[in-house]
């Protein structure tokens, strides 16, 4: 689903991912910060499709352009033996607790969180787990 937000200009071009962090203390007497809050959830990945010329004064970055979003796919680790490609699942991060792990990234991805619906579009390839675990890298859908 298409959203309108607003977005630093500096950062306004088309295909520019981003994760949505939610706001900060000085938003929060803002005038715009349901056009450029509220319209997105806090934790998800989005990427902008389409940029607007109109722009606004912002606080924190100075100046903000209004832009069209769209919630990115993720891409997360899954248990190999449960990934079909065109399935749907509920995503359950990986059990791991190896902050220094190359692959926690995956394990714990950005943008998705714990019992998400999701639809797998895609396996990307295996992952080399140092715990031993049978994983691979799947492309997933939010729905």
């Amino acid at each position: 689903m298409m959203k309108l937000t607003l977005i630093d200009s500096d950062m306004a071009r088309v295909g520019y991912e981003f994760i949505n962090y939610g706001d900060t203390k000085e938003c929060r007497d803002c005038k715009l910060i349901n056009a450029c809050m509220e319209n997105l959830e806090k934790g998800r990945k989005y990427r902008i499709i389409e940029t607007r010329d109109r722009g606004h004064d912002c606080k924190i970055t100075g100046r903000v352009l209004v832009v069209k979003v769209e919630e990115c796919d993720v891409s997360g680790a899954l248990d190999q033996r449960k990934v079909f490609v065109g399935s749907k699942i509920e995503f359950v991060p990986v059990s791991c607790d190896n902050i220094f792990c190359n692959h926690m990234k995956h394990c714990k991805p950005e943008g998705l969180k714990n019992g998400d619906a999701c639809k797998i579009l895609d396996v990307v390839g295996k992952i080399e787990c140092e715990r031993g675990n049978d994983l691979v890298l799947a492309k997933l859908k939010r729905f």
